[in-house]
């Protein structure tokens, strides 16, 4: 029943986000991968607001992301990696929203990619696993525009198999 809310709620905001105003529009993609041996398919899904909401000094994208199999095998474990970063300058930091922390950029006034990586993880049988949260910049003036990203890797093992299967979905 998680599984199906998990599901609904993803593709709610897919479609919120589809049918919404220009300025509330989102960034979004997903990647399948046929495994093969008719085993299943799993897709990766990624979806990112494309305007930062500003409070104070502080930048903020909402995000999602989501492993999901669809097929007939039991699942050992299905995981999603997800790394979110953008282009930062003077010591300006990234938080993604997990318990992994945050990253910063160094001291210098040049651009420079920061990024963080996390993953969420289910090993009771569910098909998919998926996050959802906020990517905050702080000072929001030392955050380059338009640079935020969203990369998500989905990956599933099946019972009696042991290859895992993975796609990657970006924006």
């Amino acid at each position: 029943m998680k599984n199906k809310i998990t599901t609904m709620i993803f593709l709610t905001t897919l479609l919120i986000a589809l049918i919404a105003p220009t300025t509330a529009k989102a960034a979004t993609d997903a990647t399948s991968y046929s495994i093969p041996g008719k085993k299943g398919k799993i897709t990766s899904n990624v979806w990112r607001s494309n305007y930062p909401s500003t409070s104070g000094n502080t930048g903020k994208y909402s995000y999602q992301v989501s492993a999901v199999y669809s097929g007939s095998k039991k699942v050992t474990e299905i995981k999603t990696t997800f790394r979110t970063g953008a282009s930062l300058r003077n010591s300006a930091s990234l938080n993604i929203g997990t318990s992994s922390g945050g990253a910063s950029a160094g001291a210098s006034s040049s651009w420079q990619t920061v990024s963080k990586t996390a993953y969420w993880i289910n090993k009771n049988g569910s098909k998919t696993s998926s996050w959802r949260s906020n990517a905050t910049f702080a000072p929001y003036r030392d955050y380059r525009k338009n640079t935020v990203f969203v990369m998500n890797t989905a990956r599933v093992k099946l019972s009696g198999d042991q290859k895992p299967y993975e796609i990657t979905a970006s924006i």
